[in-house]
C-alpha cells in the first residue's frame, strides 16, 4: 500500500536542519568567536570559509543523484553534520581555531548536500498543486530554524559550556530529520557511483538545456529577485538614527517573522499564479520598497517599516523561487538534486554580486546609494525580463496547470 503524502508543513519542516546550521554559522558563530576574544578580521575570515559551501557545494550535488537513495543520503549527511558541529564546538578556542573551522566547514557542506538530497526527494513526490505550499513552509523552516537556533545559542552561551551547546545542536540536527520518516519511499537512483561523471552529468546537461530550465537560469542569475539588501540592513541602523537594540530585534526576530509570513503568503499564491511572473513581480516590489527607503526621510520609524516590509516581500520571492524550482525539475527527473543545486547556485551568485554592488553604492554615495543601487538593479532587470519572457512564462504556467489537471484525473 502506497504511503499517503504528508501535510505540506511536515514536508517543509524537513529542511529545518539546514536552516539551523546555516543560521548558526551566519549569526551565532561570529557572536561566539568575538566572545572568545578573536579579532573581528579573523572572525570574518572564519565565517566566509565556513559559509563557502553554499556557493560551491553544488559541484558535489551529483553524488546525491547516484548510488544510494536520497533518504539514505539525508540521514548520512545529517549524521556527518551533527558529529562535525558537536566536535567543532568541543574544540572551539583561539588555540584550535583552524580545527574548529575545518569541522564547521564539513558540517556546512554536509548540510548543503542534505538540502539537495531532501529537495530532490521532495520534488519527486510533490504534485504541482502543492509545490507552492511546500515551498512556503520550506522557507519558514529554513528561516525560522536559523533564527530560533541562533537566538537559543546566543542566549545560552553565557550559562552553558560550548561542549554542551555543540551536543545540543547535533541532537537538534538529527531530530530535524524525523519529518522525512513520513515521506514516501524514494526511488533508488538509476545511476551508479561510477556513472557520476558520465551518464549522470549527461542527464544533467540534457535537463538543464531545455527552454524552460534556461528560462529559470535567466530569472535566477539576474538581480531581479536577489533581494540582497537583507544582508546589509543590520549595518544601516546609524544611517537611519535607530538605536542598536532596535536594530538587533528588527533585523533578527522581526525579520524572521516577517519573512516567514511572506513565505507562507508566497506559497499560497504560488499554487494559484504563474511562479515565473510572481518571482519577478515580487522582486520588483522589493525594489520599490528599497527605493522608497532611499528617497524618504531616514528615521527609525522608516527603518523599522522598510526593513520589515522588504523582508516580508523577500519571503514571497523565496517561496516563488522554490516552487518554480520544483516545477522546472518535475517529478521524474533522475538528477533532481543536481538541478536544484544549480538553481540555488545561480540565485546565490546573484545575491553575492548584488551584495557587493550594494556595498559599492554605499561606499560612494552612502546609504541612499546602497538602496538606490539595490532597487534600480532589480527594477530594471525585472522589467526587461518581464518584457522578453512574458509569453514563455505564461506558457510554462499553462503547462504546469495542465500537468496538475492530468495528475488530478489520474
Amino acid at each position: 500500500m502506497e504511503r499517503p503524502l504528508p501535510p505540506s508543513w511536515i514536508v517543509g519542516l524537513a529542511i529545518f536542519p539546514f536552516g539551523l546550521t546555516v543560521g548558526f554559522t551566519i549569526t551565532a558563530l561570529p557572536f561566539l568567536l568575538t566572545n572568545l576574544g578573536i579579532p573581528l578580521d579573523k572572525v570574518a575570515g572564519v565565517s566566509a570559509t565556513v559559509m563557502s559551501p553554499t556557493f560551491w557545494g553544488f559541484l558535489l550535488q551529483p553524488l546525491m543523484d547516484t548510488g544510494l537513495t536520497r533518504r539514505a543520503y539525508c540521514w548520512l549527511m545529517a549524521l556527518i553534520a551533527a558529529v562535525s558541529i558537536a566536535a567543532a564546538l568541543f574544540v572551539l578556542s583561539p588555540a584550535h581555531l583552524g580545527q574548529a573551522t575545518a569541522l564547521l566547514l564539513i558540517a556546512e557542506l554536509a548540510m548543503v548536500m542534505f538540502s539537495g538530497a531532501a529537495g530532490g526527494w521532495t520534488a519527486g513526490f510533490t504534485p504541482d498543486a502543492r509545490r507552492g505550499s511546500v515551498s512556503g513552509w520550506t522557507n519558514v523552516a529554513n528561516l525560522g530554524g536559523g533564527a530560533l537556533g541562533s537566538l537559543v545559542v546566543m542566549s545560552l552561551a553565557p550559562h552553558v559550556s560550548l561542549h554542551w551547546l555543540g551536543v545540543g545542536l547535533g541532537v537538534c540536527i538529527l531530530l530535524g530529520t524525523l519529518p522525512t520518516l513520513m515521506f514516501p519511499e524514494p526511488v533508488r537512483s538509476s545511476f551508479s557511483f561510477k556513472q557520476i561523471f558520465t551518464d549522470a552529468m549527461k542527464a544533467t546537461w540534457r535537463a538543464s538545456k531545455t527552454k524552460a530550465c534556461l528560462t529559470g537560469f535567466a530569472l535566477f542569475l539576474v538581480p531581479a529577485g536577489a533581494v540582497a539588501a537583507i544582508n546589509l540592513f543590520s549595518g544601516m541602523g546609524k544611517d537611519f538614527h535607530t538605536a542598536e537594540s532596535t536594530v538587533v530585534w528588527i533585523t533578527g526576530a522581526g525579520c524572521a517573522i516577517s519573512t516567514s509570513v511572506g513565505a507562507l503568503l508566497g506559497g499560497y499564491l504560488a499554487n494559484k499564479l504563474s511562479r515565473g511572473h510572481m518571482y519577478l513581480l515580487a522582486g520588483m516590489s522589493a525594489s520599490c520598497c528599497a527605493l522608497a527607503m532611499a528617497l524618504t526621510p531616514h528615521t527609525a520609524t522608516a527603518f523599522v517599516i522598510g526593513v520589515l516590509v522588504y523582508n516580508g516581500i523577500a519571503g514571497v520571492v523565496y517561496a516563488a523561487f522554490n516552487a518554480l524550482g520544483f516545477q522546472l525539475v518535475g517529478q521524474h527527473s533522475p538528477v533532481a538534486s543536481t538541478q536544484l543545486g544549480l538553481f540555488a547556485a545561480a540565485t546565490n551568485g546573484a545575491i553575492v554580486y548584488m551584495t557587493w554592488l550594494d556595498g559599492q553604492g554605499y561606499k560612494h554615495f552612502g546609504v541612499r546609494g546602497l538602496l538606490m543601487t539595490d532597487g534600480l538593479a532589480s527594477l530594471i532587470s525585472g522589467a526587461v525580463l518581464l518584457a522578453l519572457l512574458w509569453r514563455q512564462l505564461s506558457r510554462m504556467h499553462r503547462d504546469a496547470v495542465a500537468e496538475a489537471a492530468v495528475a488530478a484525473e489520474a
